[in-house]
């Protein structure tokens, strides 16, 4: 290093550019000054290359971390079931935690969307796929226990049914709530027409409708009854879910789940 430093010090001192008293004082400071290692030189020359290298390495990171995160949210979007019949598919292929859905008694495919729990059912011509709705599971209403006997040639037979229920009751949105459940099966699913009714006809609600209860009519009925205690049972022609809130939903649940022969009594 020191000779080629005095190499470019002789051939300015030849050029004229610097006298020979200034050649040989720089000269001498030259040689005088302890020589530079090759670990410095290689620093000197390596430093700005490592620092264009980080940088290269840095921008090459952030390509690939931008690049997995837009293709992982495609592949995470397009692999999670969006649809109810999706949902029965992974169901099916046994692909969903048992809160979003399970296969019960090994043959019907049952699975929760927006909290309400679903289940896949062909018409007996096979033509027609229905996913039916229900507001419980059928492992959170199998302990409830249904008594009595109904009439099975009738409820088979009939193309109409009474819903009645106490106008002077205290509990009637959840009264409603379970009356609607049970129309909406039996006329989407058995073709029954439900025909509202009283079980007493002392409020402007019941003045122009029927007067049913289980003893004055020999049609099919549901008679939802609040109660302290929970009961569900059938009397010949007649359907009684009897509770307070969303046991009264329930039980009508459970008797759903007898009538589509998933479940006894």
């Amino acid at each position: 290093m020191k000779d080629l430093k005095i190499k470019k010090l002789r051939e300015s001192f030849e050029e004229g550019v610097i006298s020979k008293e200034e050649f040989e004082k720089k000269k001498k400071e030259i040689e005088d000054a302890p020589e530079e290692t090759k670990k410095d030189e290689e620093k000197e020359e390596e430093e700005p290359r490592f620092k264009s290298d980080k940088v290269l390495i840095i921008a090459i990171v952030i390509v690939v971390l931008l690049f997995a995160a837009v293709f992982g949210v495609k592949f995470l979007t397009k692999e999670m079931p969006q649809t109810i019949e999706e949902l029965h598919l992974y169901n099916i292929k046994g692909k969903l935690d048992p809160e979003q859905g399970y296969m019960y008694e090994g043959v019907y495919s049952f699975v929760k969307f927006d909290d309400l729990w679903y289940m896949q059912l062909k018409s007996p011509q096979g033509t027609r796929l229905y996913n039916i709705q229900f507001r419980y599971g059928p492992m959170e209403v199998e302990n409830i226990k249904i008594e009595g006997t109904l009439d099975s040639e009738l409820f088979n037979d009939a193309k109409e049914y009474y819903v009645t229920f106490d106008p002077n009751g205290n509990d009637f949105s959840h009264v409603a709530l379970a009356v609607a459940d049970f129309n909406q099966h039996m006329t989407n699913i058995f073709f029954k027409q439900p025909i509202a009714a009283c079980d007493k006809n002392n409020t402007k609600t019941c003045k122009d409708r029927p007067i049913i209860t289980c003893e004055n009519t020999q049609d099919v009925v549901l008679y939802v009854k609040e109660a302290n205690a929970t009961r569900t049972y059938f009397d010949d022609n007649c359907i009684v879910v009897e509770g307070s809130g969303l046991d009264l939903v329930k039980n009508v649940d459970r008797v759903l789940y007898y009538f589509y022969d998933m479940m006894g009594q």
